[in-house]
């Protein structure tokens, strides 16, 4: 991993390296820096240098503590680099995004100089090509930084995150001296630093005695700062906004937002994020886009059958089992027997049956999950958004259905927010399922960012999601939700037309009650402690718990409707009709 301190929360949101320490090891050089966001200290780094029987050793700990809809979530990454006599390098880490950490090794000889060998633990070593003049040794680049404030030169430095797999590089140009407390010979530096397809402008103060003492700049408009910790901390200002929230945005209401066939958004900020143009989105004008629900396969792509054997160069990606997704393992492998595919299931069969499984397999929907593997979820069924995508596509895979994840926006219930899903490659096109909501194919008000084959956490993309509509929103044109109307005792909603005899239908800005109560469509729901299962006298079924009604539509579609005791729930029940519009 580069040793270039940066500001964590590049990786935070998706992951951070972390070592292996050694105990009671003889240190020669301990260096402590910590981070802030938003003016809260949120984690720090911690660097010891020593030598050894085995050569030279740096160990570095990442940690960033950050909260998520009211859960705090505790990262960690710890990477022990060692370099032999004969010049060659071996490095061990460890990734702690939850319960279960990634671990793994990667080793480096003079003899090729552009070639690293990394093997994560269960999975077989990978070859990976390093770009001309990376630098790995951690001491190499403090060298480079310190040579390059006493000659008072530019710095381009290029690293490499083995845990991640992704490049680094950090290019700056000297602005003058600057000291800072305790480091009075400090210089300050202006220029980006790059982690992956993610760069960001950054000021960084650079010692010739010290290396790096302080760095500076902005997440998505959020402030960050990584300096020595024994700088004075920055004053503390405002309560700030916390990073998740910044990323969710209101959205007009709309009752039946989940069936959805179309949706047209426009950009609300001053310049539109890059919108990948095809399959489902399509570029209407400038900052101006329509969405599409995904049709359901028809045809021979209905009847396609998972791949058997060896698969084609082009869905081989979509099939290998990695780090995040290995499917060969025995919890994952238990799964695919408990799911119980039925022999001769189509690709569009299994991709139903496994969004359907893991929503309900999945039952603690934990916001405190940092990033979760595949074999973890399969241990232990809790997470969010991820967790139900990483499983899904390892299911699929292990199945012989190619699937990838994808990484973007989704509105639901009123909230535009950063979202995971899975799709599958079905009639040679990718299908969009939110095993998250068990929405196979997904709901069309989604904007995809980019899609990951998973073969490692820097390729998943949740950098570059949670940067992108800081200073707006897509939200919906004029005409959002023109298409529901009331009409007597019935609601027409998108392709369904809902009658309810007696009780009477609402609709006010956007949001409808029957009978006084909120009524909306929502996700099918999961097993709930004490959740009845009801049946109207006309043969409607729903579940109820919690004063929530979720009555069964038909075709995957549910109504959810608040506020009611059990015989008011049977009461909607047994009046409610429905009929295709």
């Amino acid at each position: 991993m580069a040793a270039v301190p940066r500001p964590l929360p590049i990786l935070a949101l998706t992951a951070l390296l972390v070592p292996a320490w050694t105990a009671q090891a003889p240190r020669e050089d301990v260096r402590a820096y910590r981070s802030w966001i938003a003016g809260e200290e949120a984690g720090g780094t911690d660097k010891r240098a020593w030598s050894g029987p085995e050569g030279r050793i740096i160990e570095v700990r990442d940690w960033i503590r950050i909260s998520r809809l009211g859960v705090d979530i505790t990262q960690d990454q710890t990477t022990r680099a060692v370099r032999r006599h004969d010049g060659a390098l071996s490095f061990t880490f460890e990734l702690r995004l939850s319960q279960e950490p990634l671990k793994g090794t990667a080793t480096w000889t003079p003899a090729k100089p552009l070639r690293l060998v990394v093997a994560f633990q269960g999975m077989p070593p990978r070859e990976v090509d390093l770009p001309e003049g990376t630098v790995l040794w951690p001491g190499d680049e403090d060298d480079a930084l310190k040579t390059a404030a006493r000659e008072r030169r530019p710095v381009h430095l290029k690293g490499y995150s083995i845990a991640t797999q992704q490049p680094t590089a950090l290019d700056l140009e000297p602005v003058g001296p600057d000291p800072l407390p305790g480091f009075p010979d400090a210089l300050r530096y202006r220029g980006k630093a790059q982690d992956g397809p993610m760069a960001q402008d950054v000021e960084v103060w650079i010692s010739p005695r010290e290396a790096e003492v302080r760095q500076s700049g902005t997440f998505g408009g959020i402030p960050l700062l990584v300096q020595r910790a024994s700088l004075p901390a920055p004053a503390a200002g405002a309560p700030a906004e916390g990073f998740f929230a910044r990323t969710l945005k209101r959205v007009p209401p709309h009752p039946f937002l989940p069936w959805l066939d179309t949706v047209d958004v426009a950009w609300s900020g001053a310049t539109p994020p890059d919108l990948p143009e095809g399959g489902l989105q399509t570029r209407l004008g400038p900052g101006r886009w329509r969405l599409r629900r995904a049709p359901e396969p028809a045809g021979p792509a209905r009847a396609e059958r998972p791949v058997t054997g060896a698969p084609s160069a082009e869905d081989a990606p979509y099939l290998e089992a990695t780090p995040l997704v290995q499917f060969r393992d025995p919890a994952v492998a238990a799964l695919v027997r408990r799911l119980g595919a039925p022999a001769g299931a189509t690709r569009w069969e299994l991709a139903q049956r496994v969004s359907a499984f893991v929503y309900d397999w999945i039952q603690d929907k934990d916001y405190s999950v940092g990033f979760a593997s595949a074999q973890e979820v399969a241990r232990h069924p809790r997470g969010d958004c991820t967790e139900h995508g990483v499983l899904a596509v390892a299911l699929l895979r292990a199945l012989g259905v190619p699937a990838r994840g994808a990484v973007g926006w989704i509105a639901m219930e009123g909230t535009l927010g950063l979202h995971f899903w899975a799709e599958v490659k079905v009639g040679g096109d990718w299908v969009p399922i939110d095993p998250t909501f068990d929405m196979a194919p997904a709901s069309a008000f989604r904007l995809r960012l980019g899609t990951s084959a998973l073969a490692d956490l820097g390729s998943v993309g949740w950098d570059n999601a949670s940067a992108a509509f800081q200073d707006g929103a897509w939200l919906p044109v004029s005409g959002w939700g023109d298409e529901v109307r009331i009409q007597g005792d019935t609601v027409f909603a998108p392709g369904l037309a809902l009658r309810a005899q007696g009780p009477r239908w609402a609709l006010k800005d956007g949001s409808l009650t029957l009978d006084g109560h909120p009524a909306a469509a929502a996700p099918r729901p999961g097993p709930a402690a004490g959740a009845r299962l009801l049946q109207g006298s006309n043969g409607r079924k729903g579940w109820f718990a919690d004063g929530l009604l979720y009555a069964d539509c038909g075709g995957g579609r549910w109504l959810r409707i608040a506020g009611l005791d059990q015989a008011g729930a049977l009461r909607l029940l047994d009046a409610l009709e429905t009929r295709p519009r």
